[in-house]
This record gives C-alpha cells, structure tokens and sequence, in this order.
C-alpha cells in the first residue's frame, strides 16, 4: 500500500519490474533515483507498474504526485523493497 496525495493505492510488485520500467522510461529500477528526479510524469511511469492500470488514469496519478511532497520517498521505497533491485545490488 502506498498514500499518494491523501489517496491509497494498492500495490504489488511485478514479476517483470525492469522491463515494464525500461519500455515506460528507458531507465531499469537501478537508476530510479534518475527516472525520479524527472518529475511527476516520470515518477507516475515508475509508480504505474506497482498499481492497477485504471488507478489515477492519464495525468491524474502525475497530478497527484506533484502535489505530494512526500510521494517520491514513497515510490523510491517500493523500489527499495522491490525483488529487481535487490538483485542489482541496491
């Protein structure tokens, strides 16, 4: 689980995190720190595979996320946690 500008969302992580990561952004999980630092609409890529698809659609999750000043911790966390990173050594 995850709160996102006062919303909870549901979360699970994917069996192929990096290549749903790579095909949204061009980075793999080891270089979320990049794709976070993009701004919001990067960090809704990043987000999008840990929540179902019809949650927030469009721009309304990249919304929510530019108005939470806490939500990019909470992102670089599911990564943190996530099986592909560990793998990767972070």
């Amino acid at each position: 689980m995850i709160r996102i500008n006062g919303t909870d969302l549901k979360t699970s992580r994917p069996s192929n995190l990096d290549e749903q990561l790579i095909a949204a952004t061009g980075c793999s999980s080891s270089e979320i720190g990049t794709v976070l630092a993009g701004g919001p609409d990067l960090a809704a890529r990043a987000l999008r595979p840990f929540i179902d698809p019809e949650t927030l659609p469009g721009g309304q999750l990249a919304a929510a996320i530019a108005a939470d000043g806490d939500a990019l911790l909470a992102i670089r966390k599911l990564y943190d946690d996530a099986p592909a990173s560990k793998a990767e050594g972070k």
